[in-house]
């Protein structure tokens, strides 16, 4: 899924433009409530543009001992006074917060915003394979999720081609900033804060291996996303809290704007937002029943979907996902021509965020509620595409409350298909260009898209439901 690859250049983007009105939430929130106001939050900064509402609460955090001053790369530009002693001293603030000692120095290089954004969009294209954006792209428009004139991949170019403040490069281990303007001021600061974090986490748990950037499990990939970009942006908050005038935490998201992520589809955009809010909810709660102790306990036994950042008692209980197959029938079972186009992992996250932009949102966070694992898999014939998604859930209860959101997606999808069932273990419904199969067995369900009919039957009927 393209968030793998996008969501590592929004880290400065996001936090400019929401990071003066994002802030930590007093304990006696609930968790939902935290993200949603995170969330809200957020989305809001575009348009209101509101300084910090309220100060940082003092969270407890452990002090590691001092540690000698690294070295700089040499090719720092920026013409403001002091900056090598500047950012050494950022450094050391965050070594101390986040209780890690560099293990090597990170070079550090500063870009115009021109050369950024190239090498920010060089990346993006050798990550990004063909294939994979093919797979977003007709898997996205299937479900309904984005519109027929819509590209994926023009949504991503938009959005990382806003302003960048800075990256850090897990495959060269160097350190890029903005020095465009020749001015590092409180937006600058914050980005190397949380990225010179990030590098703490490359040093310590490998995020290469931890995140692979082609993954088998997209779920369990964004769940990674959200751990490590909940605790850089939980460090960040802190550091900001620590080191930062008050003058220059009124200045936060002044000098940038994201309005092309905020007017990206729903799906897209949330799925984005989910790291820095529920990812930062999540380490938050972590964070204050152990400190940075309990942060890095995580890190090395990571979450393995985001049902587990969006329930933390399913993270602490070992509540993993169960494993759900679905037989390849690309190899003639349902006729020649078929083509396999991919097959992976929604999660709740996804779920959730599908029914919602199909429903509303009480509907999506209930339908979604209770997910225990899912596959999906893609199909092309003759140009057209079919999809199948087998899901299953913690209960019956929870598989029917599925059932019937997603029906409902499919009536407002294809609003006036024809309905052939409407029962309480099978709806089928017959539109111009499709047909859709959903059906109900215990605590499973299993959905079909396809072009026609007979190829939805057929589908479900190979699968064994």
């Amino acid at each position: 899924m393209w968030r793998n690859y996008v969501i590592s250049v929004l880290i400065g983007l996001l936090l400019v433009t929401s990071g003066s009105s994002l802030m930590l939430l007093r304990q006696n929130l609930t968790a939902q409530s935290d993200a949603d106001r995170l969330r809200q939050r957020a989305v809001a900064a575009e348009a209101t543009r509101t300084s910090l509402q309220q100060q940082l609460d003092q969270l407890q955090s452990a002090t590691p001992a001092a540690r000698p001053t690294p070295t700089l790369a040499p090719a720092v530009s920026v013409n403001a006074p002091g900056i090598n002693t500047l950012l050494q001293q950022i450094e050391s603030d965050v070594t101390t917060l986040r209780g890690l000692q560099p293990k090597a120095d990170i070079p550090v290089h500063f870009l115009d915003q021109a050369t950024l954004q190239r090498r920010y969009l060089d990346t993006f294209n050798q990550d990004y394979l063909p294939s994979q954006r093919e797979s977003d792209q007709k898997l996205l428009a299937i479900l309904g999720l984005i519109g027929p004139n819509e590209s994926v991949f023009q949504i991503e170019l938009d959005v990382i081609q806003e302003q960048i403040l800075g990256m850090y490069s897990q495959d060269e281990k160097v350190m890029y900033l903005l020095a465009d303007n020749g001015q590092f001021g409180p937006d600058e600061k914050s980005t190397f804060a949380q990225e010179f974090d990030h590098a703490l986490q490359d040093q310590y748990f490998d995020l290469s291996l931890l995140a692979p950037k082609h993954p088998d499990n997209d779920d369990r990939s964004l769940a990674i996303q959200a751990l490590t970009e909940g605790d850089a942006t939980l460090l960040q908050r802190l550091w900001a809290q620590q080191s930062l005038t008050p003058d220059e935490l009124n200045q936060l998201g002044k000098s940038g704007g994201s309005s092309k992520l905020f007017s990206a589809p729903l799906f897209l955009r949330e799925q984005l937002l989910f790291p820095y809010a529920d990812g930062f909810n999540f380490v938050r709660q972590i964070y204050q029943t152990g400190g940075y102790a309990a942060v890095d306990a995580v890190f090395r036994d990571p979450p393995q979907s985001t049902s587990q950042i969006l329930h933390l008692d399913k993270y602490r209980n070992h509540i993993a996902p169960v494993d759900v197959s679905l037989p390849d029938l690309s190899g003639g079972s349902v006729g020649p021509g078929w083509r396999k186009i991919n097959s992976n992992v929604l999660g709740e996250l996804d779920l959730r965020l599908m029914l919602t932009q199909l429903t509303d949102s009480a509907s999506g966070v209930r339908g979604a509620n209770g997910w225990a694992g899912d596959r999906w898999e893609l199909l092309e014939k003759d140009g057209h595409q079919a999809l199948m998604l087998k899901t299953s859930w913690d209960s019956a209860s929870a598989a029917r409350t599925f059932f019937d959101t997603f029906s409902q997606a499919m009536k407002n999808r294809y609003f006036g298909a024809v309905v052939e069932e409407a029962s309480a273990s099978r709806q089928a419904l017959t539109a111009t260009n499709a047909a859709t199969e959903v059906r109900r067995n215990g605590s499973d369900v299993l959905a079909v898209i396809s072009f026609d009919r007979p190829t939805a039957t057929a589908l479900a009927d190979a699968v064994g439901f």
